[in-house]
């Protein structure tokens, strides 16, 4: 995760065995019934001058985000449920997906868009101020707070071997990259002006999007009982991991 609006996609384009969880038609899911992202692909495939196949996939794409959701693993999707929900012909999957991982790889490269862009919609305050690090943060807390099966995806990736998961890992590398030199910069203000090699703050770079992760996978995934608390108040998780990521990239308490 990043506090600066981490590039977590490469574009907008879009376990176990158990039944999967429907409630109705996923023409029924809006954001205001807890959707998530489903509620986001649902808005825009009811945009004006969608073509009928672009609308279908989307469909397509939602029925799968709200199953996921419900609480299917994503081991147990089923094509039959996926286009029922969907309020299409079983066949009609496969004009658009080979099988099911596929779709769900589609689904989850789509979602690393959103990402991207909500973080970015974030950035508010000068690059490093504490404004901007609680904006993003909480924007991400949001995200995981709303598509936890999906941010459970995203983050598995790292033991896959899709092209996008390799994809997904290489932009996850260039911005560790990138927020060290940001680091580095930042660090050489109340210094004597020489700035830090970024290479040799990478390690700092990784704990602390690493911190972040575990933490928010702790409230949203594991829902440890110890965080319960937090759960439903990202504001004080936001400021709890801005006050940590300040100190552990500066070595002060960021001031409010």
């Amino acid at each position: 995760m990043a506090v600066e609006g981490r590039a977590v996609g490469m574009r907008d384009s879009p376990q176990g065995k158990q039944p999967m969880v429907t409630t109705g038609t996923v023409e029924a899911v809006s954001e205001e019934d807890g959707a998530g992202y489903a509620g986001v692909l649902l808005a825009a495939a009811r945009e004006q001058g969608l073509r009928k196949t672009e609308r279908t996939r989307l469909g397509l794409l939602a029925a799968i985000a709200a199953a996921l959701n419900a609480g299917t693993p994503r081991g147990a999707l089923k094509v039959a449920d996926v286009t029922r929900a969907a309020g299409v012909a079983h066949g009609t999957f496969y004009r658009y997906f080979d099988d099911m991982p596929g779709a769900t790889e589609a689904l989850v490269e789509a979602f690393a868009g959103h990402v991207r862009e909500r973080l970015s919609g974030a950035r508010q305050g000068e690059t490093g101020s504490r404004e901007r690090v609680s904006g993003t943060t909480l924007a991400y807390a949001r995200l995981f707070r709303d598509n936890a099966p999906l941010m459970r995806c995203l983050i598995g990736l790292d033991g896959e071997e899709s092209a996008f998961a390799r994809s997904y890992r290489e932009l996850n590398r260039a911005w560790y990259g990138r927020m060290a030199a940001a680091i580095a910069r930042r660090r050489a203000r109340g210094e004597d002006g020489a700035q830090a090699d970024p290479q040799s703050l990478l390690p700092t770079a990784y704990a602390l999007g690493g911190m972040i992760d575990e933490f928010l996978t702790q409230v949203y995934l594991r829902r440890d009982p110890a965080l319960a608390h937090l759960a439903a108040d990202e504001a004080a998780i936001a400021d709890l991991l801005t006050g940590l990521w300040w100190r552990g990239a500066y070595g002060v308490v960021v001031e409010r």
